[in-house]
């Protein structure tokens, strides 16, 4: 039996950590996987020590806030790891934990392999020197990614985009319109506040404050809300009160259905951006957080563009409204231009059609299970 411990520390990477212990399995037997992920990996069989609920969350202060309870978490993992003696591990993203991990399996001799590389292109390129020593074999999922550290002594293997699979086998947008009996001239919004109770309330009430100035401007809107079930009802409950009871659809497990069938949508930067492009949904880039973590944030990012569509592009292809420049009146205009003007709709949409198509092939999973098997 060959022991594998797998660490995802968010959604995205309990997503992709999921399909890439499936296509494991499928090609060899006696795996064994136990480490820290979600509900995704657990249904693909794999023991988790702690569960992605405990370990989300974002921004530079916010993460300080819970500094003894992440130090906890760390040290318990260790003492597990050193019980179970594991003959590989597999890190999919989630860096401010994982490298650390990384660093002591690399000293415990344990092979190291990272799936969906930190940006440490964006910030922290110091920590390339860590990887180079702690990382057997980097997996990228972005192409200029392999351009990037090939300047370095990683070894570094550009297996594609592992959404590509997920989306492309989703809900058509022609099931979404039929299930949720959307006629045709219905105008569908949907909005992505994000994955982690902080960035839902963070984001939601602006994007529905944007959402009631839109309506006075556009009629037959259907309007939806994408929302994660392990945040709770509750939490979305009380920003739609806040909002003089403000209600849309609630829409859980069939988001690329939402999202094909959109004609507009505002999503919070990061992985579902990628998705909302692949999709090919016209939409803007949204992030608000703290103004601790912002200010340390704008001095350490060294990118023109924060959405990762425009860095995979290498230009401004979607709209970002990022911290005091994500307001309503900013975010309906946005959305009316979309909905109205059909030149500005169909260029974005053309411009994420060669987004997409920078992203590889499918099959990403397959491959990265491949590359994981031949360090084996």
């Amino acid at each position: 039996m060959t022991r594998v411990f797998i660490s995802a520390g968010e959604a995205s990477g309990d997503l992709h950590a999921s399909s890439l212990i499936r296509e494991l399995k499928a090609r060899t037997d006696g795996l064994e996987f136990f480490g820290l992920g979600g509900e995704l990996m657990r249904s693909e069989g794999a023991e988790l020590w702690y569960d992605l609920k405990v370990l989300a969350v974002t921004g530079f202060w916010e993460v300080v806030k819970r500094y003894f309870e992440f130090r906890r978490v760390f040290y318990d993992v260790l003492e597990r790891i050193d019980q179970v003696k594991p003959d590989v591990a597999i890190l999919v993203d989630y860096p401010g934990f994982n490298l650390r991990i990384a660093e002591k399996l690399h000293q415990r001799g344990i092979k190291v392999i990272y799936f969906i590389a930190p940006q440490v292109w964006a910030w922290k390129k110091k920590r390339v020197i860590k990887m180079e020593r702690d990382v057997d074999l980097l997996i990228s999922v972005f192409p200029f990614e392999e351009q990037f550290f090939a300047k370095t002594k990683l070894r570094c293997k550009f297996v594609g985009h592992p959404l590509l699979d997920q989306i492309d086998s989703s809900e058509s947008a022609a099931a979404f319109k039929t299930t949720h009996r959307i006629e045709n001239d219905d105008k569908i919004v949907a909005l992505l506040p994000g994955s982690r109770p902080n960035e839902v309330e963070s984001h939601y009430g602006t994007m529905l404050d944007a959402v009631g100035l839109l309506r006075e401007t556009v009629p037959n809107l259907r309007v939806f809300v994408l929302v994660r079930e392990e945040i709770g009802a509750a939490v979305y409950d009380h920003i739609e009160q806040t909002r003089f009871g403000l209600r849309v659809e609630r829409i859980g497990d069939d988001r690329y259905g939402l999202l094909k069938a959109a004609d507009v949508a505002i999503v919070k930067s990061g992985t579902s951006t990628v998705e909302t492009a692949l999709c090919g949904a016209p939409f803007c880039v949204v992030y608000r957080t703290g103004w601790i973590t912002y200010q340390i944030a704008r001095r350490v990012i060294k990118l023109s563009h924060v959405g990762m569509v425009n860095i995979i592009a290498a230009e401004q292809v979607v709209p970002e409204f990022l911290q005091y420049d994500m307001n309503p009146t900013k975010l309906a205009e946005f959305c009316r231009r979309i909905l109205t003007v059909k030149a500005e709709r169909e260029e974005m949409k053309t411009a994420l059609l060669r987004v997409r198509d920078k992203l590889g092939e499918p099959g990403a999973a397959g491959r990265a299970a491949d590359a994981v098997l031949a360090e084996l």
